[in-house]
C-alpha cells in the first residue's frame, strides 16, 4: 500500500493515537481508537475486494483469448493429424506404421 507495510501503518496510528491523547482525554481514546481500527478494517476490505475483483476481470479478458486460440491450433493439428494418417494409410511405409500406431 503506497510502499508502507501494515506494521509502519500502525505504528504511525498508534504514535498519532498517542500524541493525541493529550487532547482528547483518557475516557474517550478508546472509543476513537474503536472508530478508527473499524473503519481502516473496512477500507482495507474493500480494498481487497476492489482488488480481487479487478484480478478476476483481469483473468477473464486475458483467458478467453488465449482458450480460443489454443482451440483453434488444437482444431489444426487434428486437421493436419487426420491428413497424415489417411495419406499414411493410402502409401504405408514402416515409419508411417510406427507412427500410426502410437
Amino acid at each position: 500500500m503506497l510502499g508502507t507495510s501494515y506494521g509502519e501503518l500502525f505504528f504511525i496510528i498508534g504514535a498519532t493515537a498517542a500524541s493525541t491523547a493529550g487532547l482528547i482525554g483518557p475516557k474517550d481514546l478508546p472509543i476513537i481508537a474503536r472508530t478508527v481500527g473499524r473503519l481502516a478494517g473496512k477500507a482495507i476490505g474493500y480494498i481487497q475486494l476492489g482488488r480481487g475483483q479487478i484480478q478476476s476481470v483481469m483473468d477473464q479478458s486475458l483467458a478467453n483469448p488465449v482458450h480460443e486460440e489454443l482451440k483453434e491450433n488444437m482444431a489444426q493439428l487434428q486437421a493436419i493429424l487426420h491428413e497424415f494418417r489417411t495419406a499414411s494409410s493410402m502409401y504405408p511405409t514402416p515409419m508411417a506404421r510406427t507412427l500410426m500406431d502410437n
